[in-house]
């Protein structure tokens, strides 16, 4: 009998900040249960934190029925601004002006179901904790923390304290930890952070300055950054009222509370009365854990990664992280997703979030102190030369800072390994500059269906396949999800838009808006195609001259590469000892790729990788006329680079028989002297 004082439950989630709530709403929406343990009662109000919550972050909101909440709860209404100003104070001339920041405005947009919404961390908990008692299947326990962790093959055991009576354990089949940099799991769990530090020492306070807002020239905006002569940083308002937050750059360890007024004084430049309600000090951290799973236990938000604010990365990843995390959790507890899926976790999220530290690295190089200069106040011909001049500087300096869109919804994971890369070219965003697309492992385009309905609202909690101008899929589709207990749903669009917005007839899409697959001929057998996208292990050996579904190019070897690299002609020969290979070699047959990876020289295990060839190719002589008639194997090789776009992670190999016999064919080859390669 089980014990009655121990608490069970499928996830354990350690901390209800942004990250930590959004995942208790994500597993909580599919009825996963949930004990979520948080040490404060309320949310921490002493500090705004981060203040922005992009449109990736407000579209999973709404996606989870949350958008309204989030709004609702802000104490500045949407699109209440989206204006960013640098002055020489509050009370002084501006210099540079950004419109449109953010994606903060309200108007409709073709890309956006839902702009982004300017809040403090503290409004947007509230508005999670608020809606969280919908949630039949999750338990809050605040004001307990969690004070150790252990974990077996089968599950978790936290223990929880709650400060007034005996610690109780609490068990989960999975624990994810969203307890923050400094959390006790990741340090239980021996995760080392990678990273550094920045050097400037910088603080944040809260205070009220009744009649500011008034009493300044510049409008309304979110962030007003001051370029003064001594003190610099950023400040705005906090809500319709009277109170403000500000970011002073560079300031002194243990200020006294004299020297902070004074500063804000300055950056306010006018004599009115203030008071400081509190005050943050803070240095830039940019850290990564060294991995994100420990067997059954999970790093997310603040406990994976740490972002300096600038560009407004840090919360919006962590929800990230928790829409990711959340989705496959509950997709396996339920029984339609293979272990596999889990593992793709780290594969589609670390990546993120190096990008995001190494966006918020760059702003951080250039601000308010390499921005300022003298006589930028001055009401004389110097001084508008001295503005213009400024402006410019700031401008290329932070415009990448505030438009983000691009690596917002241009972000995705082409390389994961539980999405079918296609091999063909696909736009890429900038920083600044957002370019749809729907290649595997990215977001899905947005398409509004009327004036008030998202293409996304249509989209299940399972996988959707979008017939884009195409006739339906046979009933196959929907017996093989249903023998696999997937939740299926098909969107029929006839949209000429659509399909040149997709780059396919068919789309096979996520619950998290993420493409899995894509194709204008669908796959034989949809089964195989189901495995691959949730992280079923495959069972069956590869079948030979059988051209993968996927319609891509793959590369068999035991080196050890990642996304983006190339692999080039003029490497040592996978196949031979001491020789140059002149060609790269790849095949469309997962077959011959399977026998490039189990035959090839070096230690490890072997790797299939998914490639995109910048040349041209040819067929492979080797195995071509000589071997097979034609080239039924599919396979080419090409003089120039190939680029490594993914790997294959679901593939089985060979029998040890075939194997064997395999290898004893080669090795009676190299004895007979007919073993050469033409290459």
């Amino acid at each position: 009998m089980t014990d009655p004082e121990v608490t069970e439950t499928d996830v354990i989630v350690v901390g209800g900040g942004p990250a930590g709530l959004t995942l208790a709403h994500e597993l909580g929406a599919r009825g996963i249960g949930v004990v979520l343990v948080e040490p404060l009662r309320e949310p921490d109000t002493s500090s705004p934190r981060c203040k922005q919550v992009n449109p990736r972050s407000m579209e999973h909101f709404r996606r989870l029925g949350l958008a309204g909440a989030v709004r609702a709860h802000a104490p500045l209404p949407g699109g209440w601004s989206d204006r960013t100003v640098f002055c020489t104070s509050l009370a002084g001339p501006r210099v540079a002006r950004f419109d449109g920041v953010f994606a903060l405005a309200d108007l409709p947009r073709a890309e956006l179901p839902e702009p982004g919404q300017w809040t403090a961390q503290y409004r947007l908990e509230d508005a999670l904790r608020a809606e969280l008692p919908r949630r039949a299947s999750v338990t809050a326990l605040w004001g307990s923390r969690v004070v150790d962790v252990h974990q077996t093959g089968t599950g978790v055991t936290a223990t929880v304290d709650d400060g007034e009576s005996a610690p109780i354990p609490v068990r989960g089949r999975y624990l994810a930890a969203a307890d923050g940099g400094r959390g006790i799991v990741r340090k239980r769990l021996g995760i080392p952070m990678r990273g550094d530090s920045h050097g400037i020492r910088n603080l944040q306070v809260t205070f009220s300055a009744p009649g500011l807002a008034e009493r300044h020239c510049h409008g309304p905006a979110v962030q007003y950054w001051v370029l003064g002569s001594g003190v610099g940083g950023l400040l705005g308002r906090l809500d319709p009222a009277d109170r403000w937050w500000a970011i002073i750059i560079n300031a002194p360890a243990d200020a006294p509370t004299a020297w902070v007024e004074s500063a804000l004084q300055t950056m306010i430049g006018a004599d009115l009365p203030i008071r400081v309600t509190s005050r943050d000090p803070w240095t830039a951290r940019m850290l990564v854990a060294e991995r994100y799973r420990e067997g059954r236990c999970f790093l997310l938000g603040d406990a994976a990664h740490l972002n300096p604010p600038w560009g407004g990365f840090g919360a919006n990843t962590g929800i990230g992280d928790a829409v990711d995390l959340g989705w496959k959790l509950a997709a396996v507890l339920n029984g339609w997703a293979g272990a596999a899926m889990l593992d793709s976790y780290q594969a589609e999220r670390r990546p993120i979030a190096e990008r995001a530290i190494a966006e918020a690295r760059a702003n951080m190089a250039v601000l308010t102190p390499e921005l300022s200069r003298p006589g930028l106040a001055d009401a004389d011909a110097a001084g508008e030369l001295a503005r213009a001049e400024a402006a410019e500087a700031v401008r290329r300096a932070k415009t990448a800072e505030f438009y983000t869109l691009g690596f917002v919804l241009g972000t995705g994971c082409p390389g994961s390994p539980v999405v079918v890369a296609d091999g063909r070219p696909a736009p890429a965003s900038s920083t600044s500059v957002y370019r749809p697309s729907a290649a595997p492992g990215m977001r899905l385009p947005h398409l509004w269906l009327d004036g008030r309905t998202s293409l996304y609202d249509e989209l299940g909690p399972g996988l959707t396949l979008l017939e884009v101008g195409a006739a339906p899929v046979p009933s196959g589709w929907t017996e093989a999800a249903q023998a696999r207990g997937v939740p299926w749903r098909t969107v029929t669009l006839h949209r000429p838009d659509a399909r040149e917005l997709f780059g396919a007839r068919y789309v096979l899409v996520r619950p998290d808006h993420l493409v899995a697959w894509r194709g204008d001929n669908l796959p034989p057998d949809p089964g195989s195609l189901f495995d691959h996208v949730l992280g079923v292990c495959m069972t069956n050996e590869p079948t030979p001259f059988e051209v993968h579904e996927s319609g891509a190019l793959f590369h068999g070897t035991k080196a050890d590469l990642k996304v983006g690299d190339l692999l080039e002609p003029g490497r040592r020969s996978n196949y031979e000892d001491g020789r140059t290979a002149n060609h790269v070699y790849v095949s469309a047959t997962l077959d011959a790729a399977t026998w490039g990876a189990e035959l090839a020289l070096g230690e490890g295990r072997g790797r299939i990788y998914i490639v995109e060839p910048t040349g041209a190719l040819e067929d492979d002589p080797n195995v071509t006329d000589r071997k097979f008639p034609g080239n039924p194997t599919r396979s080419y090789r090409t003089r120039e680079p190939v680029r490594i776009v993914g790997e294959l992670a679901d593939w089985v190999g060979h029998s040890p028989e075939k194997l064997k016999a395999m290898r004893d064919h080669l090795d009676e080859l190299k004895r007979t002297g007919t073993a050469d390669i033409d290459d």
